[in-house]
């Protein structure tokens, strides 16, 4: 399972360097739907206050994807797109001139639209998160499923963009930056014996898949250990870009170039690097983790649960803003 995502996360996340209703859930569960509706009026209600939908923001959802790119558009079937192992949404604020990140585990249950033999939408049923991409055409069709996926765990909260790495552009970013050193705070010995648990490495291409990917070799079967590694990969990536940029102002588009073929985007490179620089200088707010339970479901997955009342209150802060 490839946190090849952590590599498109960096990309982006570095280039960009209950309400009411909910709260009476347990109570009188409401539809999706209506949450719609609340985004139109465009102010909920959590704990007595009222929240109104910010304005402007920008939204973009970083996936990292379990297999190779495709060598050939045909489609055998739609159930091969590949698992979306990691998943960060990213959110721009430019009237508070701020960039907030959303970490979401791929074990996360959460309503996926599946898909047919065929590729035709058939009904909508909780599983991990990460399937989400694996139906559809590993490409558009599969990353527009993740989005609809997310979008519905946050509840119906509209993503604009999204950017997904596949297995290979791990070992290219990697490569592309020299390598990224790391602490190695895990048991990676019977993995890679040059990755010596309590030293620090600078990770070559195969490494760095190691770092990003590994879990079922180590004690604890969560992905929890995993998300953590990412992110003290993609610290370390960023101040390496951080580093870059101070003395060559084109290196994001280089560093585009070379990520180019293992990246499927509903932005196109221009885009990308508009909304990295317009937001380079914004404040990087504290990494959002979502807060819940991780447990082994019936089919002998492991499953995370998130806290609805604390996924509510992260999405009033995040998309709204107290009404004056």
């Amino acid at each position: 399972m490839i946190l090849a995502t952590a590599a498109a996360a960096l990309l982006l996340s570095l280039l960009f360097f209950g309400l009411k209703w909910l709260e009476n859930r347990g109570r009188k569960p409401e539809t999706r739907g209506d949450l719609s509706a609340r985004y139109e009026d465009q102010t909920v209600t959590l704990n007595g206050k009222t929240y109104r939908r910010r304005q402007n923001l920008t939204t973009v959802l970083l996936l990292g994807i379990d297999q190779p790119v495709r060598d050939s558009d045909e489609i055998d079937d739609f159930h091969s797109g590949g698992n979306a192992d990691f998943l960060r949404l990213i959110v721009i604020d430019p009237a508070e001139k701020s960039v907030s990140q959303i970490q979401i585990d791929r074990d996360t249950i959460a309503p996926v639209t599946a898909l047919d033999l065929i590729g035709r939408r058939t009904e909508t049923r909780p599983m991990q998160i990460a399937l989400s991409h694996s139906y559809g055409d590993g490409k558009k069709q599969s990353c527009e499923l993740t989005v609809e996926a997310v979008s519905r765990l946050l509840l119906d909260t509209p993503i604009a963009y999204y950017a997904a790495l596949n297995l290979d552009g791990i070992a290219a970013l990697n490569d592309f930056m020299g390598g990224v050193a790391v602490p190695i705070e895990d048991d990676f010995s019977t993995v890679d014996p040059a990755m010596i648990q309590g030293t620090t490495v600078r990770l070559t291409g195969r490494q760095a898949e190691t770092f990003l990917r590994s879990r079922a070799d180590l004690p604890v079967n969560t992905n929890a250990a995993r998300m953590a590694r990412q992110q003290v990969y993609l610290e370390g990536l960023a101040d390496i870009v951080r580093g870059k940029l101070e003395g060559d102002s084109e290196y994001i588009g280089g560093l585009l170039d070379a990520l180019s073929p293992y990246l499927v985007s509903s932005m196109n490179r221009s885009q990308m690097v508009s909304i990295a620089y317009r937001a380079k200088d914004y404040l990087r707010l504290p990494l959002i983790q979502l807060p819940g339970a991780h447990e082994i479901g019936a089919a002998g997955y492991m499953e995370f649960h998130p806290d609805e009342q604390e996924l509510s209150r992260i999405v009033a802060e995040t998309f709204y803003r107290l009404a004056e």
